[in-house]
Order: structure tokens, then sequence, then C-alpha cells
């Protein structure tokens, strides 16, 4: 926790599924179907992945990321995925993001990962953060996409 900013696991807090399902499809709309779709699988299987996770304001929704096992690419070498990484709006600027990213750093370290990769077509927003551009992928609807890594927090 930093100031008044709190993350925590929905598998913790499983009375929040809807609200966080309601704030994604209200702010992010292209994203829901496959954020549920793990949702979902967060709350039918005992497997340590996947996980999602809630940055809250003073009781509020503001963001949130899901760390994976897959990422909805062709490669399928690659393992432990920081995901639907998002900000709402009104809090963007006030490095929100990079809290995001090391808690998912932190927490694939906690299960024994040494590296942590994530999908974006954002150019030079995730290497601010020491994320390192690692090739170039398709997302399996065919869209391109760049592939990042970073090392995990131990």
């Amino acid at each position: 926790m930093t100031n008044n900013l709190t993350i925590v696991s929905l598998r913790d807090f499983p009375d929040f599924r809807q609200n966080l399902l309601d704030y994604v499809e209200i702010n992010w709309k292209g994203v829901l179907k496959p954020f549920t779709q793990v949702i979902d699988e967060l709350f039918s299987t005992t497997k340590e992945l996947p996980k999602c996770f809630m940055l809250s304001k003073e009781n509020y929704i503001i963001g949130f990321y899901q760390l994976i096992e897959q990422e909805l690419i062709e490669r399928k070498d690659l393992s432990r995925w920081i995901t639907c990484v998002f900000v709402d709006e009104r809090e963007r600027g006030k490095r929100l993001s990079s809290f995001l990213l090391e808690h998912g750093r932190a927490e694939a370290g906690k299960l024994g990962y040494s590296k942590v990769y994530l999908t974006t077509d954002h150019i030079q927003f995730y290497e601010k953060f020491g994320f390192r551009e690692i090739g170039l992928d398709k997302f399996i609807w065919g869209r391109p996409t760049k592939i990042y890594e970073h090392g995990t927090i131990r």
C-alpha cells in the first residue's frame, strides 16, 4: 500500500468480481471478453495462475492487471505474463502503472519465476519501467504486437 492506494487480489475479495467486470466494461470495452475468461478461470481452478489484482483508491477501483500463464499470442515458448494493465484516465500521470507493474513482477517472483512478459502496441511506454523489447508476434486473432520482458522481483 502506498498513500491511500491499495492493490488487492480478486481471489481474496470475490465479492468485487461483478464490480470489477462492470468497471472494465465501462472503461476498456475491447478487453472485456478475454478479461472475463481469465476471471472465470481464476474462480474455477486451484492453480497458482491466473491471478487478478485491483488497484483501489479510497475503496474505488482505479486500475487493475492480470498475471497469467499464457498470453493469447501465437508464440507459446514464453510464460508468466502481466496482461490487461489499466489505470483510470483520471488517475494517469501519477506513476500508478509503475506501481502495478512492480507488484506484478513481485507476484511472479514470489511464485519462483525469474522473468515476466507482456505484450503491447504502446511505443516507449514500458521501456521507462525497465521492460525490454524481445520481439514481435501476433495475437491469435491476427493483430501484431510487441513482446517485452523484465526480471521479477524476489
